[in-house]
């Protein structure tokens, strides 16, 4: 048996009502990325990438056609995806390492030890592990889009989507 792609846009068409008129992001677009395979969509801004990754996530259902992941139809975000935005969309509130471990405290309304840990080797290898008690205002642009990138990977997604996530990241990355 062979598995199917990891996703698959089939027919997809994203229409945006903006109430006195609409704004057509997507057209009967077809899609499909094998397992394994790392793919980028270029184009320029308000192409419609964003609006891909965000049907891939789940985040927005299309106006018409399907989007699958990993075989299973899309209509609500899921746990296969992990997601870096174009900005790092901390919670100016809580220290790195918390917000870090914040899509899973929200999820299950605890963190275990285990998350932690996880969550500490993760600021590590994104060079952040002796910032994870600073707020995200005391770190530069890159420290926060690396910060979400480690946030990203927590809970260890199969697929990985990434919205321009090295634009703002300095040059230690």
């Amino acid at each position: 048996m062979i598995a199917p792609p990891a996703v698959e846009l089939n027919a997809v068409t994203k229409i945006f009502d903006t109430g006195d008129n609409s704004v057509t992001a997507l057209r009967d677009v077809d899609l499909r990325i094998a397992r394994g395979e790392f793919v980028s969509v270029v184009g320029p801004s308000g192409c419609g990438k964003s609006t891909i990754l965000r049907l891939i996530l789940g985040l927005t259902t299309p106006s018409d056609g399907e989007v699958r992941v990993f075989g299973v139809p899309i209509t609500k975000p899921h746990d296969d995806v992990g997601m870096v935005f174009q900005k790092p969309t901390l919670l100016p509130w809580l220290n790195i390492l918390d917000n870090v471990l914040f899509p899973i405290r929200h999820k299950t309304g605890r963190v275990t030890p285990n998350d932690i840990a996880t969550a500490r080797d993760l600021l590590d290898m994104v060079h952040l592990g002796d910032f994870e008690s600073h707020r995200p205002s005391e770190l530069s642009g890159g420290m926060q889009q690396r910060a979400a990138i480690a946030r990203a990977l927590l809970h260890d997604p199969h697929l990985l989507l990434m919205d321009e996530p090295f634009s703002a990241l300095d040059a230690l990355t």
